[in-house]
């Protein structure tokens, strides 16, 4: 399967996962649930779809409980990859690491173009720059874990770059495989 094709499936599913959400207007017609339309009122707490809640909370009709990422938690993550873990180790992420950091961009473009204020440029470039250095470290570590055959460490990946790994070691492996045929007997 293609690796793109891959990557964006991860995503969906992390957009089809349920979240809790608590109902902040009371709502005449039922709502549709994976449960089937159920009626709800103010305070009422139940768990939809991402992307459903996401409709419904900018509406201002939800809100959703789930605990964001913040951009103190990305800086704690990326200190800790890139400074307190050897090169053979790998920090644990939470497993949707990626699609909430991308939540938080987004918000924060949002933020920008309604308040185009310093604070908000200056978090935004912090970061950009501590998520792309954390990718990157992470994927030097990855290709190094992919290379010695070391699949210990692969509950520590998110599913994203479980992806990354499994390919390259995939690749790797046949690559080996290749050199070393001419002196199999």
């Amino acid at each position: 399967m293609d690796i793109d094709l891959q990557l964006e499936l991860i995503s969906i599913d992390y957009q089809s996962r349920l979240v809790r959400v608590i109902i902040l207007s009371n709502i005449e017609n039922p709502i549709p649930t994976p449960a089937g339309l159920i009626r709800v009122r103010k305070g009422d707490e139940l768990d939809l779809p991402r992307w459903q809640a996401k409709l419904l909370e900018e509406k201002g009709i939800v809100e959703i409980k789930d605990q964001d990422l913040d951009l103190d938690t990305i800086n704690m993550f990326h200190y800790k990859e890139k400074r307190k873990t050897a090169a053979n180790q790998i920090v644990p992420l939470p497993q949707d690491f990626y699609p909430k950091s991308f939540e938080l961009v987004k918000k924060l473009d949002e933020l920008i173009r309604e308040n185009p204020s310093r604070m908000f440029v200056k978090d935004r470039e912090i970061l950009e720059k501590n998520l792309s250095e954390l990718a990157e470290a992470r994927l030097m570590k990855i290709i190094r874990l992919a290379t010695t055959d070391e699949g210990g460490l692969r509950d520590r990946l998110t599913p994203e770059e479980t992806v990354v790994f499994d390919r390259l070691h995939s690749v790797i492996s046949a690559w080996r495989r290749y050199v070393k045929k001419p002196f199999q007997r």
